[in-house]
């Protein structure tokens, strides 16, 4: 039986006319018809389109069967008697059958958009129309986004940091179109409606920025083709219902502006210039590109205390010019994070000032590590949900799910469930491998695209950012049928589904229980050392791991003194949760594997996807051994029972052998392990990619630190054991001249005065560190040290231990700064020193950490690697124990 599908934008007496002539020109029966309004909007007709599609695919329509979709105010749907969406309803619709006619209402354009998709999604699931529905949906969440990143991890662009120009050698897929639809079409089946692009200074690859020509950066013909392309892509989304927000990091310069102007190309303070620059580019991106919204980071570069006047003064002023150059009334969104600035007084500043202003937050630091939030974390969703317009999560960059496929519904469910219970009314996704977009990190050729091997994950978060609430049961029926639908069986689908689920929670779970940070410092695929394991606190650990993004429960340390003490425990427990991911990771696998024999469609990926089951599952058997070990360890240190080394030397053989058999099945599967693979990447190995970018390399460290603790063992039972160490040389120096501004240069010995305005000279320093030229500023006032570096450097910056100023400024969120030395300077009345390092450029530089106890140690090589440690041998965290790592290096 052949159906024919007409698709009709009709007033309401076109409508009836239309039908008795279709009737009386003898159209069959069969004939489905679909009618959009008059004046419908270019995403009611795409998702008209995408409906037409699905019901060509019926092969038996009710006799007179059509649908007719319209925004509720539109005259065509005057005759039927509807209900009223609330005045605050956005994106809502209503499905409705009345008679031989489906109504979809949508509240506005994008509500009829969703009416159109989520019907077409029923006919396509039934191969009918739904008789009798009547439903109205409207999204959980305001705003449901995806990110990519014009961002590559090499820093490239004239050691800039974030900064990249938008070229076809940086970012090849911005300029392939059949690519976008392809990713667009996705997010408007998944029901986003938001596309962020991270780029730390994107104007001069956008905007052609007349007042300022000295600012270029491409030649013209690039820059053409860039403001056409995004015009294109702009336009493409906001057809399918997507605002596209463009992000941009502060105050970061055109390179070439800054050049002319003697400026650096990021500055820590604002200046009239920097202000009146990036007020006009920001006004003209408005102009340009009206459809488009700005999400900017305040932080980093520009010190915390400015990010408030910043956005006053600076980009709320601009926003408002560009609207009033264009003629447009409604106001875009502008999203601020909460990230390395005084959000607080941010949006105090910012709030009268502007409307349309939603903040961002990152959901779990950087990874998934729990459904919920709590203590610190929860207190600052919080306040961001009540000061904003919209407080927006970030999932960002998901550093322990790394490279595995994950895409647990029911936890990304509960996760979502917990956004509508705390406030949050945005998601910001990032993909799973952000930094190799579009492909994945498998080793297959040709690449594998994110957008079809991380399927459930954009599907998944998807579907609950617009609805959480829905039943488990109806949910278990409707992956395991989308597994059937990939893999060619209903027993494979449910097989499938639930290896994804078992595994789901194992690496989020484990994380808080025993590693250093949330952050993309720690890669988890590669395993921890010992040290890191039974002395964490020497590597800068995240507390807001544990206390804010985990339930409650205990870290290793706290697990082991209570069992030393015969205590009770409380919450969570290191070695419960890795024993039940060694047993749920186990039968993960065992439910894929026996998927095997049903599955029919997709071999190659249903492969893939039990490899890497089984390599979740030997790295949660690692993790176990090697926890254990720890215990062991430690309890060694409260009683210095041998036996306890006896049972740590096993356990530790047990986990090389775990990882040995992981580097087997993971390492030919992927290209690298993790996507970030720079020097920022410190645990469980420093050095990034060049040294440990995959499990093959950090094999022989582990068959080390077994070797090693294999010694110290034997030196311990002979009595002969001291920690070896050779005599400490200072560091080598990076020359600098220190330019007008805070500050004044001393060296960096016993005697020397730390602080311009005060007394406290230093009383002992770490022999690394003795004879380096530093700078000193005042605690009250603080101010802009301004530098000429002769060569790209670590600057070198000591807090007192503990003190307000380290926590604010080295914020482990940020993951700038990197912890090298603790003890470093001893002085009288001051805590002693934390020594902490960051990268910096050659050439002109400015520090500006507001004012506090904090002294510039000096500069040392950028690429020279200073192993984490402590002067005057200092007690680990774990009280009442002596230092362990020496058995272990």
């Amino acid at each position: 039986m052949r159906i024919l599908v007409i698709s009709m934008r009709l007033g309401r007496t076109m409508f009836a006319a239309a039908a008795v002539f279709l009737l009386c020109a003898g159209v069959h029966a069969e004939t489905i018809r679909v009618f959009t309004g008059k004046n419908a909007a270019p995403r009611e007709l795409y998702g008209a389109d995408k409906l037409r599609a699905a019901l060509a695919q019926v092969k038996d329509a009710p006799r007179g069967a059509r649908v007719l979709a319209a925004v509720r105010s539109a005259p065509e749907l005057a005759r039927f008697d509807l209900p009223e969406f609330g005045p605050q309803a956005e994106e809502a619709f209503l499905i409705r059958q009345v008679g031989d006619t489906w109504v979809i209402a949508g509240s506005d354009p994008s509500g009829v958009l969703y009416g159109e998709l989520e019907l077409a999604d029923r006919v396509s699931a039934a191969h009918a129309l739904p008789t009798g529905i009547d439903d109205m949906e409207h999204p959980a969440l305001k705003l449901r986004g995806t990110c990519i990143g014009m961002q590559k991890q090499e820093i490239t662009y004239e050691g800039a940091e974030y900064d990249y120009p938008y070229t076809p050698e940086n970012f090849p897929f911005f300029y392939d179109k059949a690519q976008w639809t392809q990713y667009l079409d996705m997010l408007a089946e998944e029901r986003y409606n938001t596309l962020y692009l991270w780029n730390g200074h994107p104007f001069t690859s956008l905007l052609k920025l007349p007042r300022y020509p000295e600012a270029q950066e491409l030649p013209r013909a690039q820059l053409d083709a860039n403001m056409a392309m995004f015009k294109w892509l702009t336009a493409e989304a906001a057809r399918r219902g997507i605002r596209v927000v463009q992000g941009f990091y502060n105050i970061h310069l055109s390179h070439a502006f800054a050049r002319a102007h003697h400026l650096p190309y990021h500055l820590s303070a604002p200046n009239a210039l920097a202000s009146a620059y990036t007020r006009y580019a920001i006004a003209e991106f408005i102009r340009t590109y009206p459809n488009a919204g700005l999400m900017m980071t305040l932080g980093e570069a520009l010190s915390p205390q400015y990010g408030a006047e910043w956005l006053a003064s600076t980009i709320i002023p601009g926003v408002k010019e560009g609207l009033k150059e264009s003629g447009i009334r409604t106001e875009p969104p502008i999203v601020v994070r909460a990230h390395a600035t005084d959000i607080a007084a941010v949006m105090k500043a910012a709030t009268p000032l502007y409307a349309n202003i939603d903040t961002m937050f990152k959901w779990n630091g950087e990874s998934l590590t729990w459904t919920n939030v709590r203590g610190p974390v929860l207190d600052r969703f919080r306040m961001l949900a009540e000061s904003s317009n919209v407080a927006i999560a970030n999932v960002h960059l998901l550093s322990n799910l790394e490279p595995f496929r994950w895409g647990d519904p029911d936890f990304i469910r509960e996760t979502l469930a917990n956004f509508q219970r705390i406030g949050i009314g945005g998601l910001h996704l990032y993909p799973l491998r952000y930094w190799d977009w579009p492909y994945s990190g498998d080793n297959a050729v040709p690449r594998l695209m994110q957008i079809d091997r991380d399927w459930i994950w954009f599907a998944a978060w998807g579907r609950y950012a617009w609805n959480p609430n829905r039943d488990p049961e109806k949910e278990h029926a409707y992956w395991a049928a989308q597994f059937a639908k990939r893999f060619g069986s209903a027993r494979a689908g449910e097989k499938l589904f639930e290896a994804y689920t078992l595994a789901g929670p194992c690496q989020p779970r484990l994380l808080p229980r025993i590693g250093i940070t949330e952050g993309n410092r720690q890669a988890f695929t590669l395993g921890m050392t010992m040290p890191q394991l039974i002395d964490p606190g020497r590597f800068n650990p995240a507390e807001t791991l544990w206390t804010g993004d985990a339930p409650p429960g205990e870290r290793l340390q706290e697990y082991v003194a209570q069992e030393f003490r015969h205590e009770p425990h409380h919450g969570e427990t290191p070695l419960g949760v890795s024993d039940e991911t060694v047993e749920a990771s186990s039968k993960a696998l065992q439910a894929a594997q026996a998927a095997g024999p049903f599955v029919s469609r997709n071999r190659d990926e249903y492969a893939r996807v039990v490899n890497d089951l089984e390599a979740i599952a030997l790295l949660m058997q690692f993790y176990n051994a090697k926890v254990k070990a720890a215990e062991q360890v430690l309890l060694y240190g409260y009683d210095h029972d041998a036996a306890h080394l006896a049972q740590a030397d096993a356990l530790l053989a047990e986990s090389v052998e775990r990882f040995r058999e992981l580097t087997a099945v993971a390492g030919p599967a992927y290209l690298t392990a993790t996507g970030m693979e720079t020097a920022q990447r410190r645990i469980p190995f420093p050095g990034g990619m060049d040294a440990f970018p995959d499990w093959q390399q950090c094999l022989p460290m582990y068959e080390k630190e077994l070797a090693t603790f294999r010694k110290r063992r034997a030196e311990l039972l002979s009595g002969g054991a001291a920690a070896e160490s050779a005599a400490t040389k200072p560091l080598p120096q990076v020359g600098f001249t220190l330019e007008s501004g805070a500050g004044e240069t001393f060296t960096v010995e016993r005697g020397a005065q730390l602080f311009l305005d005060r007394s406290e000279t230093i009383g002992d320093v770490a022999p690394e560190l003795n004879g380096l030229k530093g700078i000193r500023i005042s605690t009250r006032e603080g101010g802009t040290v301004r530098f000429n570096l002769s060569a790209q450097a670590q600057i070198l910056v000591g807090f007192p231990a503990g003190s307000s100023a380290q926590s604010s400024v080295l914020d482990p969120e940020t993951e700038q700064w990197n912890l090298l030395l603790l003890n470093g300077v001893v002085a009288k009345g001051t805590p002693a020193m934390a020594v902490w390092a960051k990268p910096l450029p050659a050439g002109a530089n400015e520090l500006d950490l507001d004012k506090g106890h904090y002294v510039i140690l000096g500069f040392i090589p950028a690429g020279l690697e200073v192993k984490p440690h402590i002067h005057f041998e200092a007690q680990s965290s774990a009280a009442g124990t002596p230092n362990l790592d020496w058995l272990f290096e």
